[in-house]
């Protein structure tokens, strides 16, 4: 039983130390997050300048100055909406690049998947397709 025991957790230290995390690169994230966020503010005033000059789409003065918080006058208030869809969206599309590029593979702990029955739920779905056309 000790050698049981001691096998066992000599390998699931060797499976904490494959999946944790360097902290480097939760500071790379912290950095990602943090540019996504300017870059979606600086966007939004890019977009608001362009949007004053060229008219895109109506910007009513109630979301420019709004009444309850008037200290996000001058549009700050829409910077920051457009900013934080900005930063969604922006790390949306690295998430799908980075699903792209990396895909998850099963693990030890994964079970496989039954192609026979795949293979077969096809199969009777088809004849049951056929019956219901007769």
């Amino acid at each position: 039983m000790g050698r049981d025991s001691y096998r066992f957790r000599s390998l699931d230290k060797e499976r904490e130390d494959r999946e944790r995390l360097d902290p480097k690169w939760r500071g790379v994230g912290l950095i990602l997050i943090a540019l996504f966020a300017t870059a979606g503010y600086f966007f939004a005033d890019w977009f608001l300048r362009a949007n004053a000059e060229n008219g895109w789409m109506y910007m009513p003065q109630a979301a420019l100055y709004p009444k309850f918080a008037p200290f996000l006058g001058g549009g700050l208030l829409i910077k920051i909406i457009v900013g934080f869809l900005f930063t969604l969206l922006s790390y949306t599309v690295l998430s799908f690049i980075y699903a792209m590029v990396f895909p998850i593979r099963p693990g030890e702990t994964d079970v496989l998947v039954d192609r026979r029955a795949e293979k077969r739920k096809k199969r009777r779905e088809r004849s049951e397709k056929r019956k219901r056309k007769y």
